[in-house]
Protein backbone atom coordinates (compact mmCIF):
# COMPACT_ATOMS: atom_id res chain seq x y z
CA UNK A 1 0.00 0.00 0.00
CA UNK A 2 2.83 2.39 0.78
CA UNK A 3 4.40 1.82 -2.65
CA UNK A 4 1.02 2.35 -4.33
CA UNK A 5 0.60 5.60 -2.38
CA UNK A 6 4.06 6.74 -3.50
CA UNK A 7 3.23 6.02 -7.14
CA UNK A 8 -0.27 7.47 -7.30
CA UNK A 9 -0.25 10.24 -4.68
CA UNK A 10 3.07 11.48 -3.26
CA UNK A 11 5.62 11.92 -4.71
CA UNK A 12 3.74 10.37 -7.63
CA UNK A 13 1.09 11.24 -10.17
CA UNK A 14 -1.29 13.39 -8.09
CA UNK A 15 1.56 15.47 -6.68
CA UNK A 16 2.98 16.07 -10.17
CA UNK A 17 -0.42 17.14 -11.52
CA UNK A 18 -0.97 19.56 -8.62
CA UNK A 19 2.56 20.88 -9.05
CA UNK A 20 2.00 21.46 -12.79
CA UNK A 21 -1.22 23.38 -12.10
CA UNK A 22 0.39 25.42 -9.33
CA UNK A 23 3.67 26.29 -11.04
CA UNK A 24 1.89 27.34 -14.27
CA UNK A 25 -0.34 29.73 -12.30
CA UNK A 26 2.54 30.85 -10.08
CA UNK A 27 4.82 31.62 -13.05
CA UNK A 28 2.08 33.66 -14.71
CA UNK A 29 1.51 35.73 -11.57
CA UNK A 30 5.23 36.36 -10.99
CA UNK A 31 5.76 37.28 -14.65
CA UNK A 32 2.78 39.62 -14.46
CA UNK A 33 4.21 41.29 -11.34
CA UNK A 34 7.62 41.78 -12.96
CA UNK A 35 6.07 43.13 -16.18
CA UNK A 36 3.58 45.33 -14.28
CA UNK A 37 0.58 43.38 -15.57
CA UNK A 38 -2.41 41.80 -13.84
CA UNK A 39 -2.01 38.19 -14.93
CA UNK A 40 -4.76 35.59 -14.30
CA UNK A 41 -7.44 37.42 -12.35
CA UNK A 42 -11.08 36.55 -13.11
CA UNK A 43 -11.45 32.80 -12.62
CA UNK A 44 -11.07 31.72 -9.01
CA UNK A 45 -9.22 33.52 -6.24
CA UNK A 46 -6.38 35.42 -7.89
CA UNK A 47 -7.06 33.61 -11.16
CA UNK A 48 -6.21 30.26 -9.56
CA UNK A 49 -8.81 28.38 -11.65
CA UNK A 50 -7.58 29.79 -14.98
CA UNK A 51 -4.88 27.13 -15.23
CA UNK A 52 -7.43 24.38 -14.50
CA UNK A 53 -9.57 25.68 -17.37
CA UNK A 54 -6.53 25.84 -19.67
CA UNK A 55 -5.67 22.22 -18.93
CA UNK A 56 -9.30 21.18 -19.44
CA UNK A 57 -9.33 23.00 -22.78
CA UNK A 58 -6.23 21.10 -23.94
CA UNK A 59 -7.77 17.80 -22.88
CA UNK A 60 -10.88 18.62 -24.92
CA UNK A 61 -8.96 19.48 -28.08
CA UNK A 62 -8.48 16.97 -30.86
CA UNK A 63 -5.08 15.27 -30.99
CA UNK A 64 -4.19 15.41 -34.68
CA UNK A 65 -1.66 13.02 -36.19
CA UNK A 66 -0.25 14.50 -39.41
CA UNK A 67 0.49 12.38 -42.48
CA UNK A 68 3.99 10.95 -42.96
CA UNK A 69 4.98 11.11 -39.27
CA UNK A 70 6.66 8.18 -37.60
CA UNK A 71 3.57 6.72 -35.86
CA UNK A 72 5.54 4.87 -33.19
CA UNK A 73 7.70 7.81 -32.08
CA UNK A 74 4.90 10.35 -32.50
CA UNK A 75 2.51 8.39 -30.29
CA UNK A 76 4.96 6.88 -27.80
CA UNK A 77 7.11 9.87 -26.78
CA UNK A 78 4.26 11.91 -25.19
CA UNK A 79 3.61 8.92 -22.91
CA UNK A 80 7.25 8.04 -22.29
CA UNK A 81 8.51 11.59 -21.54
CA UNK A 82 6.37 12.32 -18.43
CA UNK A 83 6.69 8.72 -17.21
CA UNK A 84 10.49 8.82 -17.33
CA UNK A 85 10.51 12.28 -15.73
CA UNK A 86 8.34 11.06 -12.84
CA UNK A 87 10.67 8.09 -12.34
CA UNK A 88 13.34 10.50 -11.08
CA UNK A 89 11.08 11.55 -8.19
CA UNK A 90 11.72 8.28 -6.34
CA UNK A 91 15.39 9.19 -5.87
CA UNK A 92 14.86 12.50 -4.08
CA UNK A 93 14.51 12.77 -0.27
CA UNK A 94 11.31 14.80 0.25
CA UNK A 95 11.31 14.73 4.05
CA UNK A 96 13.24 12.96 6.84
CA UNK A 97 10.96 9.93 6.52
CA UNK A 98 10.17 9.94 2.81
CA UNK A 99 12.65 8.75 0.25
CA UNK A 100 11.32 5.94 -1.94
CA UNK A 101 14.68 4.67 -3.21
CA UNK A 102 17.68 5.35 -0.97
CA UNK A 103 20.69 4.36 -3.06
CA UNK A 104 24.43 4.96 -2.76
CA UNK A 105 24.44 6.14 -6.40
CA UNK A 106 21.70 8.75 -6.06
CA UNK A 107 23.65 11.65 -7.60
CA UNK A 108 24.69 9.58 -10.61
CA UNK A 109 21.19 8.21 -11.18
CA UNK A 110 19.69 11.71 -10.81
CA UNK A 111 22.01 13.26 -13.40
CA UNK A 112 21.51 10.40 -15.87
CA UNK A 113 17.70 10.48 -15.67
CA UNK A 114 17.56 14.27 -16.02
CA UNK A 115 19.91 14.08 -19.00
CA UNK A 116 17.76 11.53 -20.85
CA UNK A 117 14.73 13.84 -21.11
CA UNK A 118 16.15 16.19 -23.81
CA UNK A 119 16.96 13.15 -25.97
CA UNK A 120 13.27 12.17 -25.85
CA UNK A 121 12.35 15.68 -26.97
CA UNK A 122 14.78 15.29 -29.86
CA UNK A 123 12.88 12.15 -30.85
CA UNK A 124 9.62 14.14 -30.89
CA UNK A 125 11.13 16.41 -33.51
CA UNK A 126 12.67 13.51 -35.42
CA UNK A 127 9.42 11.53 -35.45
CA UNK A 128 7.29 14.50 -36.54
CA UNK A 129 8.80 14.51 -40.06
CA UNK A 130 8.59 18.30 -40.10
CA UNK A 131 11.57 20.52 -40.88
CA UNK A 132 10.77 22.95 -38.04
CA UNK A 133 10.29 20.13 -35.55
CA UNK A 134 13.47 18.43 -36.74
CA UNK A 135 15.49 21.65 -36.40
CA UNK A 136 14.11 22.11 -32.89
CA UNK A 137 15.10 18.54 -32.04
CA UNK A 138 18.62 19.03 -33.40
CA UNK A 139 18.94 22.22 -31.41
CA UNK A 140 17.92 20.63 -28.11
CA UNK A 141 20.30 17.72 -28.70
CA UNK A 142 23.16 20.13 -29.44
CA UNK A 143 22.26 22.17 -26.38
CA UNK A 144 22.09 19.10 -24.16
CA UNK A 145 25.53 17.89 -25.23
CA UNK A 146 26.98 21.36 -24.61
CA UNK A 147 25.45 21.81 -21.16
CA UNK A 148 25.65 18.28 -19.75
CA UNK A 149 29.37 18.40 -18.99
CA UNK A 150 28.95 21.44 -16.77
CA UNK A 151 25.77 19.98 -15.29
CA UNK A 152 27.47 16.73 -14.29
CA UNK A 153 30.59 18.45 -12.94
CA UNK A 154 28.49 20.81 -10.83
CA UNK A 155 26.45 17.88 -9.44
CA UNK A 156 29.69 16.10 -8.62
CA UNK A 157 30.81 18.92 -6.29
CA UNK A 158 28.65 17.96 -3.25
CA UNK A 159 29.52 14.29 -3.80
CA UNK A 160 33.22 15.18 -3.59
CA UNK A 161 32.74 17.45 -0.60
CA UNK A 162 30.78 14.90 1.46
CA UNK A 163 32.48 11.81 0.07
CA UNK A 164 29.25 10.11 -0.98
CA UNK A 165 26.66 10.01 -3.78
CA UNK A 166 23.86 9.17 -1.36
CA UNK A 167 21.37 12.06 -1.49
CA UNK A 168 20.09 11.51 2.06
CA UNK A 169 23.64 11.57 3.46
CA UNK A 170 24.37 14.78 1.51
CA UNK A 171 21.30 16.47 3.00
CA UNK A 172 22.04 15.32 6.55
CA UNK A 173 25.71 16.35 6.32
CA UNK A 174 25.04 19.89 5.07
CA UNK A 175 25.56 23.01 7.20
CA UNK A 176 26.01 26.73 6.61
CA UNK A 177 29.73 26.36 5.81
CA UNK A 178 29.24 23.59 3.23
CA UNK A 179 26.43 25.63 1.66
CA UNK A 180 28.79 28.58 1.21
CA UNK A 181 31.46 26.29 -0.25
CA UNK A 182 28.97 24.81 -2.71
CA UNK A 183 27.41 28.14 -3.72
CA UNK A 184 29.48 28.54 -6.94
CA UNK A 185 28.57 24.96 -7.89
CA UNK A 186 24.89 25.67 -7.24
CA UNK A 187 25.01 28.62 -9.64
CA UNK A 188 26.74 26.54 -12.34
CA UNK A 189 24.29 23.67 -11.80
CA UNK A 190 21.28 25.97 -12.13
CA UNK A 191 22.60 27.68 -15.29
CA UNK A 192 23.39 24.33 -16.91
CA UNK A 193 19.95 23.04 -15.91
CA UNK A 194 18.31 26.01 -17.65
CA UNK A 195 20.20 25.00 -20.78
CA UNK A 196 19.22 21.34 -20.53
CA UNK A 197 15.57 22.28 -19.92
CA UNK A 198 15.68 24.83 -22.78
CA UNK A 199 14.50 27.66 -20.54
CA UNK A 200 15.21 31.37 -21.19
CA UNK A 201 17.67 32.66 -22.16
CA UNK A 202 18.41 29.21 -23.62
CA UNK A 203 14.94 28.61 -25.14
CA UNK A 204 16.55 28.13 -28.54
CA UNK A 205 14.91 24.77 -29.47
CA UNK A 206 11.35 26.17 -29.43
CA UNK A 207 12.06 29.64 -30.82
CA UNK A 208 8.63 30.68 -32.11
CA UNK A 209 9.93 33.45 -34.39
CA UNK A 210 12.41 31.15 -36.14
CA UNK A 211 11.09 27.59 -36.14
CA UNK A 212 7.38 28.03 -35.25
CA UNK A 213 7.46 26.06 -31.98
CA UNK A 214 10.33 23.66 -32.48
CA UNK A 215 9.75 20.03 -31.50
CA UNK A 216 6.24 20.92 -30.23
CA UNK A 217 5.04 22.13 -33.66
CA UNK A 218 2.98 19.09 -34.71
CA UNK A 219 1.57 18.23 -31.27
CA UNK A 220 -1.94 19.20 -30.21
CA UNK A 221 -4.49 18.33 -27.55
CA UNK A 222 -3.64 15.61 -25.06
CA UNK A 223 -0.28 14.82 -26.65
CA UNK A 224 0.82 18.42 -26.25
CA UNK A 225 -0.46 18.46 -22.67
CA UNK A 226 1.56 15.34 -21.84
CA UNK A 227 4.74 16.91 -23.25
CA UNK A 228 4.14 20.05 -21.19
CA UNK A 229 3.52 17.86 -18.15
CA UNK A 230 6.94 16.29 -18.72
CA UNK A 231 8.42 19.81 -18.88
CA UNK A 232 6.79 20.89 -15.61
CA UNK A 233 7.92 17.63 -13.99
CA UNK A 234 11.48 18.43 -15.07
CA UNK A 235 11.13 21.82 -13.37
CA UNK A 236 10.08 20.04 -10.19
CA UNK A 237 13.02 17.65 -10.38
CA UNK A 238 15.63 20.31 -11.11
CA UNK A 239 14.40 22.61 -8.33
CA UNK A 240 14.27 19.74 -5.84
CA UNK A 241 17.67 18.42 -6.99
CA UNK A 242 19.30 21.86 -6.63
CA UNK A 243 17.91 22.27 -3.11
CA UNK A 244 18.90 18.71 -2.16
CA UNK A 245 22.46 18.87 -3.48
CA UNK A 246 23.40 22.42 -2.49
CA UNK A 247 20.96 23.86 0.07
CA UNK A 248 20.40 21.09 2.66
CA UNK A 249 17.14 19.82 1.14
CA UNK A 250 14.33 19.42 3.65
CA UNK A 251 16.42 20.68 6.58
CA UNK A 252 15.64 24.10 8.07
CA UNK A 253 16.69 26.29 10.97
CA UNK A 254 13.43 25.84 12.91
CA UNK A 255 12.12 22.47 11.71
CA UNK A 256 12.76 19.85 9.04
CA UNK A 257 10.24 18.62 6.52
CA UNK A 258 8.67 18.91 3.09
CA UNK A 259 7.46 22.47 3.76
CA UNK A 260 11.07 23.64 4.06
CA UNK A 261 12.02 21.89 0.82
CA UNK A 262 9.00 23.32 -1.00
CA UNK A 263 9.75 26.88 0.17
CA UNK A 264 13.33 26.62 -1.11
CA UNK A 265 12.02 25.28 -4.43
CA UNK A 266 9.67 28.28 -4.73
CA UNK A 267 12.61 30.63 -4.22
CA UNK A 268 14.42 28.92 -7.12
CA UNK A 269 11.23 29.12 -9.20
CA UNK A 270 11.08 32.89 -8.63
CA UNK A 271 14.74 33.16 -9.70
CA UNK A 272 14.06 31.19 -12.90
CA UNK A 273 10.94 33.23 -13.72
CA UNK A 274 12.85 36.47 -13.09
CA UNK A 275 15.57 35.35 -15.50
CA UNK A 276 12.88 34.45 -18.03
CA UNK A 277 11.21 37.84 -17.68
CA UNK A 278 14.38 39.91 -17.93
CA UNK A 279 16.63 38.21 -20.51
CA UNK A 280 16.27 37.87 -24.30
CA UNK A 281 16.84 34.58 -26.05
CA UNK A 282 20.42 34.13 -27.23
CA UNK A 283 21.52 32.56 -30.52
CA UNK A 284 22.68 28.96 -30.82
CA UNK A 285 26.28 29.95 -31.55
CA UNK A 286 26.29 32.25 -28.51
CA UNK A 287 25.02 29.40 -26.34
CA UNK A 288 27.70 27.03 -27.64
CA UNK A 289 30.44 29.59 -27.07
CA UNK A 290 29.18 30.31 -23.55
CA UNK A 291 28.91 26.61 -22.64
CA UNK A 292 32.32 25.47 -23.88
CA UNK A 293 34.33 28.64 -23.28
CA UNK A 294 33.02 29.61 -19.85
CA UNK A 295 30.80 27.00 -18.16
CA UNK A 296 33.03 23.95 -18.68
CA UNK A 297 36.29 25.58 -17.45
CA UNK A 298 34.43 27.14 -14.51
CA UNK A 299 33.00 23.72 -13.63
CA UNK A 300 36.49 22.22 -13.40
CA UNK A 301 37.70 25.21 -11.36
CA UNK A 302 34.73 24.70 -9.04
CA UNK A 303 35.75 21.08 -8.44
CA UNK A 304 39.27 22.26 -7.60
CA UNK A 305 37.81 24.82 -5.17
CA UNK A 306 35.67 22.16 -3.49
CA UNK A 307 38.68 19.86 -3.02
CA UNK A 308 40.78 22.70 -1.58
CA UNK A 309 37.94 23.73 0.75
CA UNK A 310 37.45 20.13 1.86
CA UNK A 311 41.10 19.78 2.85
CA UNK A 312 41.83 23.21 4.31
CA UNK A 313 38.43 24.42 5.60
CA UNK A 314 36.78 21.17 6.64
CA UNK A 315 39.93 19.23 7.51
CA UNK A 316 39.01 16.35 5.20
CA UNK A 317 41.20 14.27 2.92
Amino acid sequence: MELLFNILVFPGLLFVLLWALFVFWFSRKVLAYIHKRVGPHYNGMGGSLQTVYDFAKLLGKESITPHNVNPYLFGLIPLLAPTLAMLTLVLLPWSPNLVVVNTQYGVLALVVLIGIEPFLLFLTGFGSNNKYSFLGGIRILTQMISMETSFFMAALAPALLFGTMNLVTIVESANWLTTLILLPGALLFFIAALGILAQPPFNIPDAEQEIVYGFYTEYTGTNYLLLKLAEFTEFLIVFAATVTLFFAGYRGDVFDGFAVLFFKMLVLAVVMITVRASTPRIRLDQMLRFAWTYLVPLSFLNLAWVLIAKVYLLGGS
